[in-house]
């Protein structure tokens, strides 16, 4: 009876020892955005090999730098990597043996930029390269020996399935940042990639990701969260992984923004400066004032948006006025929209 009663206590202990293996090793989304998503996380000290690596899913991995990101998939054939940038792709060949013994299978561009394709010459050449096709023509143009061109190229829409992984492919006709953007999405891990969309807990970068179309990236937050279920949203730049959160925060800043923008538009006081700077300048002066214009906008509406978010976002100070003088110039000087603009005294500026 005791021996029964022992063999019953082992069984019982082995069991729990079991479920509590399993549970520790069961990706936690939850977890992952407590640790990972947090400002804490950008001023950690890195590992001495200067980079460190998080899950964000069960088969996904964040790899970083101080700065730059990217991800791969382990699939049941083998490895799938994505945006091949070229100062964490060593650290990611290093990485994935510790991982798997699968091979790299697949290796896709994000966009055709040096500094997120230079990374593609360092995979096995056995790897499958995809990438758009008119991101294709970019690479063409580059004759870059560190950026190849792909094996399989794609145009609208693509979907890679290998190994149990989904992964959709979208161009949206048009573009946030280079010549050339993508967005990617594995709905089974509810993982977006938006690369330099944004910066995750942090103002703008600098002309709004040096983007080749500001209004379209003033639209493009609002679109991904109404079209797309996911819960992280990789960017390829900082430490910490985007949430949904993230994104909404982006957005709001971009509301705030184009609401100080008309406000400094419509204002008496900088209506009375442009009456000031119009006497200023003569008439053969015109790239002057223009400037000037523009500038005195700028330094307005930026003091305003530092009010609004310093202490809320990181960087708030560093690029504000470069980013209001971008917004203001697509939407008051170039684009306004027409309600707006009837609601001021005339016209503000004219190129």
């Amino acid at each position: 009876m005791k021996t029964k009663k022992n063999i019953l206590v082992l069984v019982i202990s082995i069991f729990i020892v079991n479920t509590s293996i399993f549970a520790q090793g069961k990706f936690d989304i939850e977890k992952t955005k407590a640790k990972y998503a947090s400002r804490d996380y950008v001023y950690e000290k890195l590992p001495k090999e200067g980079f460190n690596y998080y899950k964000i899913a069960e088969n996904a991995y964040f790899v970083h730098d101080n700065f730059e990101h990217m991800v791969f998939f382990v699939t049941d054939n083998g490895v799938v990597v994505v945006d091949p940038v070229p100062g964490v792709s060593p650290y990611t060949l290093k990485l994935i043996p510790q991982i798997t013994d699968k091979p790299i299978t697949h290796v896709i561009y994000s966009h055709h930029h040096a500094d997120h394709a230079q990374g593609a010459y360092l995979y096995p050449k056995s790897a499958i390269l995809i990438g758009n096709e008119e991101m294709t023509e970019f690479l063409k143009a580059a004759e870059d020996p560190k950026r190849p061109l792909p094996d399989v190229t794609w145009k609208d829409e693509y979907v890679l399935e290998t190994g149990g992984l989904r992964l959709e492919f979208k161009d949206l006709g048009r573009n946030w940042h280079s010549q050339k953007d993508i967005i990617m999405y594995a709905p089974q891990q509810k993982i977006l990639f938006a690369i330099d969309m944004f910066h995750p807990d942090a103002a703008p970068w600098i002309h709004w990701g040096e983007s080749s179309d500001p209004d379209f990236a003033f639209q493009l937050p609002r679109y991904l969260l109404d079209n797309y279920n996911f819960e992280f949203v990789v960017i390829g730049h900082e430490r910490i992984i985007g949430t949904r959160f993230h994104m909404e925060q982006y957005e709001a800043q971009i509301k705030d923004m184009k609401k100080i923008v008309f406000e400094v538009a419509m204002s008496p006081e900088y209506h009375k400066l442009l009456e000031e700077i119009t006497q200023r300048y003569h008439g053969s002066a015109a790239h002057y004032e223009y400037k000037e214009k523009i500038m005195t906008a700028a330094e307005l509406g930026a003091s305003k948006y530092i009010m609004n978010w310093a202490g809320k976002v990181r960087n708030v100070r560093i690029n504000a006025v470069e980013n209001i003088q971008t917004m203001f110039m697509h939407m008051i000087v170039l684009d306004p929209p027409i309600k707006e603009m009837q609601k001021m005294k005339g016209n503000v500026i004219t190129h």
